[in-house]
């Protein structure tokens, strides 16, 4: 799955490559990480894992992926626009970046944290079949 993301972003960003590219390894990332997400909801597995850092993980996920994408869409945005940002000053490229990386820290919160809920829902529906089961027995 890093390999796969890897080359997507190597195609996308460095090489410039068109969606048609590197579109099956868009399709084979997603549709392995939903189905990884899926697999583990469906069986009642912890997706975070156990302790007191699963609690955490959604949070530490979503800042990480919040500064990645900021990090990518800076380094771009200001090779393609930097005349720009010259003219009008530094203050507009950080005010763009502050934007970007709450743009994509919360939608991704926020979908974690749904995928948490989710997750503990499924727990205790199996957990009280398997009590109603222990007490039928």
């Amino acid at each position: 799955m890093i390999a796969l993301l890897g080359s997507m972003l190597v195609q996308q960003f460095l090489l410039n490559a068109p969606f048609k590219q590197y579109a099956v390894e868009f399709i084979c990332f997603f549709g392995m990480s939903l189905y990884m997400i899926i697999r583990y909801m469906t069986l009642g597995l912890n997706i975070y894992g156990e302790g007191k850092r699963a609690k955490a993980v959604p949070i530490v996920n979503s800042i990480v992926v919040g500064i990645v994408v900021t990090s990518i869409n800076g380094v771009l945005n200001y090779t393609q626009y930097a005349e720009h940002y010259k003219e009008d000053g530094i203050g507009y490229f950080i005010a763009v970046l502050a934007v970007t990386f709450i743009s994509a820290t919360v939608p991704v919160f926020v979908i974690l944290s749904c995928l948490d809920y989710l997750n503990k829902k499924k727990q205790a529906k199996i957990q009280k079949q398997l009590d109603e089961e222990e007490q039928d027995e």
